[in-house]
């Protein structure tokens, strides 16, 4: 750290890994490593601008039934700047430099203007960003499903909202969003990776609300609508919703229940190669959180599917029914 405005960060890390598969096509073992560096750049200009630079190295090794590797070389931006008057901006570009692909740009732009009411505020947001997903070493050349002729896939999202703080106890939020896809990576019958042929588009609209009745009481609740197209959308349900409950004890002590509701979605059935609707479901859960030594050491007690709901989330995998875990957590 230079100065109060100025710092420079260096992360790194490094990860070698063996893995071992034994399944009904035998005994697979995939070794690997795996180098990745991040050295970045902060600076506050005037208190308004905040600006981030930097470069991402990442290192990919693997092998296969032979030795395979990729590079990264990812330099990147980011400007955040924040107005005295309630405009704030949030915009980043990135230049992926792949040893498969060559080079690729993406950006992002995230407006937001806040208006400020008696007893809170209301906030409009937008964002636009693109993306690029290149395959991994195990899609491009796995022993079991590799294609080295993989495209990176590709995906343009746009979001546009609003939020409400009616006071300092009522918070609600909505916000819709679509996003394309291109290229996306997909298996055939064969799992072997492939590019899905056809373009998929997901749109739908998120709902947040948080309220505070009681000083030690908190509700939070959610609901997600998504619909897609030009796949079969497996797993991907269209309706979705999250209630919470918190309550604080004492300084030590808290709780929360919560209440979680998925609905109608399909999975592929690979026996039989067609997609199966899944019944909705819903789980009821309960937490108990207690503090022995202060930000050190906590205990707790975690209560889940308190209804013993029998539901399926993937064909062909069990769920668990009703379950208790208790134990203790500890931050050195």
């Amino acid at each position: 750290k230079f100065s109060e405005n100025w710092s420079v960060h260096i992360n790194a890390a490094y990860t070698d890994y063996e893995s071992v598969a034994n399944d009904t096509y035998g005994e697979s073992t995939t070794e690997g490593d795996n180098v990745v560096l991040d050295i970045y750049n902060t600076y506050v200009i005037a208190e308004k601008w905040h600006t981030v630079l930097g470069v991402n190295y990442i290192k990919d090794e693997a092998v296969f039934t032979e030795d395979v590797d990729f590079t990264i070389v990812d330099p990147y931006a980011n400007v955040v700047y924040v107005s005295d008057f309630g405009l704030n901006l949030n915009a980043g570009a990135r230049l992926n430099n792949h040893s498969e692909y060559g080079n690729h740009f993406v950006y992002n732009v995230n407006p937001s203007y806040v208006f400020a009411t008696a007893n809170g505020y209301v906030k409009l947001m937008g964002s636009y960003a693109t993306s690029y997903i290149t395959p991994n070493l195990t899609q491009l050349f796995g022993a079991f499903g590799g294609n080295p002729e993989l495209e990176p896939e590709e995906n343009t999202t746009i979001e546009g909202g609003v939020e409400f703080k009616l006071n300092d106890k009522l918070r609600f939020s909505t916000v819709y969003f679509d996003r394309n896809e291109t290229n996306t990576i997909g298996y055939d019958i064969n799992y072997t990776s492939i590019n899905i042929a056809d373009e998929i588009d997901a749109n739908g609209v998120e709902v947040e609300a948080t309220w505070l009745p009681l000083d030690k009481l908190s509700v939070n609740a959610n609901y997600t609508f998504t619909e897609r197209k030009g796949d079969n959308a497996i797993r991907i349900p269209k309706h979705k919703a999250n209630v919470s409950l918190w309550y604080q004890f004492c300084e030590t002590t808290n709780a929360s229940l919560s209440y979680a509701y998925t609905g109608e979605r399909f999975d592929t059935d690979f026996v039989t190669y067609s997609d199966i609707a899944l019944e909705p479901f819903s789980l009821l859960n309960f937490l108990v959180n207690h503090e022995l030594i202060p930000n050190k050491l906590n205990v707790f007690l975690n209560a889940d599917n308190l209804l013993n709901e029998d539901y399926t989330e993937i064909i062909g995998y069990t769920t668990r029914g009703r379950n208790f875990r208790v134990g203790l957590s500890l931050s050195l």
